[in-house]
């Protein structure tokens, strides 16, 4: 969430006299031509398949529920993020820069990048609610039951994305789509200004602050509960039935920490980048920083695409209902082609 770059300026090594400016920019484009596009591919096909599936499982219970939303906007920011890596290969590889195509362009990726937080937040409440809702099952599990429903699950996903998604709407609404010429090339470009940077700052940092924290906590309290789970199945001989019963619901939970695993790894760099913004001057899109700046926004694009992408794996190694559905669906298609 936050700012985000529509392109990287090549640096010359006579004016600016730095290989490390060099070898971040080559990095940055590695990322951005070739590994960000095909991570923003692999993430639209993925969620789609997860989407799908998780339709099929029904939606009766929360936790169904909530990996199938997680799926539909994790697709949605893949989407953006394809679009935006797309239009950024045909500004720098085919387009004229100022010519009227580039410029339409330029304003298909500029829009992307402001659609992107949109669904990012959606993503991030809908793992915080899936993360709280887990750690609860587990601390009072009769009582969250019949507390937390699904329906009240999809209620508080939906409050709070709206709460967060009005702040941005605030935010953005005022901008406005300029063509800017720089003066020493005499080159036009397209650019988004008028937009509320300082209240998206602060409200970015604490959005993501806050739900960082408590993913962070119910991961620590979800592994201590499945050490001690998986000590006492261990220990007791208990039925058939009941023994299945327990298996799910370590299974479940497995699937939440590693959910939520992935989210704190891949946002990483967000946190980074926000502290780093704080306590450095000239970290910015137009500070002296400027390129280290651009290489770390396309290094935090890179893993939230990594993020949206490798969910597939995890409900694949952990979830056996949605194993048997994707058997059901890809083995018969391999048995058909064969």
């Amino acid at each position: 969430m936050g700012e985000s770059n529509g392109s990287l300026d090549i640096p010359d090594r006579e004016t600016d006299g730095s290989l490390g400016d060099v070898v971040m920019f080559y990095i940055g484009i590695i990322l951005k031509l070739y590994v960000n596009p095909c991570l923003g591919i692999g993430g639209i096909i993925s969620n789609i398949i997860n989407t799908f599936i998780f339709y099929k499982m029904g939606l009766s219970d929360g936790v169904t529920q909530n990996f199938l939303i997680l799926s539909i906007f994790d697709g949605i920011l893949s989407i953006c993020a394809t679009i935006n890596s797309l239009c950024y290969i045909l500004l720098n590889t085919i387009f004229t820069r100022g010519s009227p195509t580039a410029h339409n362009l330029q304003a298909v990726l500029w829009s992307t990048l402001i659609s992107w937080p949109f669904s990012q937040s959606i993503s991030c409440i809908t793992t915080t609610v899936i993360a709280v809702v887990r750690c609860c099952c587990v601390a009072l599990p009769l009582q969250v039951k019949q507390v937390l429903t699904a329906r009240r699950q999809l209620a508080a996903i939906f409050v709070f994305s709206a709460c967060t998604d009005g702040v941005l709407l605030q935010v953005f609404i005022p901008a406005n789509l300029v063509t800017i010429t720089d003066p020493k090339t005499n080159i036009s470009q397209a650019v988004y200004i008028g937009q509320d940077h300082q209240t998206l700052n602060i409200f970015t940092n604490i959005f993501l602050y806050i739900t960082f924290v408590i993913i962070i906590v119910c991961v620590v309290i979800l592994t201590i509960s499945l050490n001690q789970s998986s000590k006492f199945r261990d220990k007791s001989s208990s039925s058939n039935e009941k023994s299945k019963e327990k298996s799910r619901e370590i299974r479940i939970v497995q699937t939440v920490i590693l959910v939520a695993l992935i989210f704190i790894l891949c946002n990483l760099p967000t946190i980074i980048l926000s502290i780093i913004r704080q306590i450095t001057d000239g970290f910015s899109v137009q500070g002296h920083r400027r390129k280290f700046y651009e290489f770390f926004l396309i290094i935090m694009e890179t893993a939230l695409l990594l993020n949206v992408f490798v969910n597939i794996f995890i409900y694949l190694s952990f979830n056996s209902r949605y194993q048997t559905i994707f058997e059901g669906i890809f083995g018969r298609n391999v048995e058909n082609n064969s």
